[in-house]
């Protein structure tokens, strides 16, 4: 799995920043994972359809239209 920073220092440090869902569902994929997509993104500088989603979310058939939704939503 590609991880750019350490779990627990992205759980301290930055996932308490985001915004909290406040209607509509329950979000399926962990915030965390969602953070780690874009902190690989931001630091590669690859384009956001080469994104590499499957190695972040396994478990579920994410697109990186997804993880773009997050991004451009924080």
């Amino acid at each position: 799995m590609y991880e750019v920073l350490d779990k627990d220092i992205i759980e301290s440090e930055l996932v308490k920043h985001i915004p909290k869902n406040k209607r509509g569902f329950k979000p399926k994929v962990s915030t965390l994972s969602i953070v780690n997509a874009i902190l690989y993104k931001l630091k590669t500088g690859l384009q956001w359809y080469m994104l590499p989603v499957k190695s972040f979310i396994p478990e579920f058939d994410y697109s990186w239209n997804s993880i773009y939704y997050h991004f451009r939503k924080w």
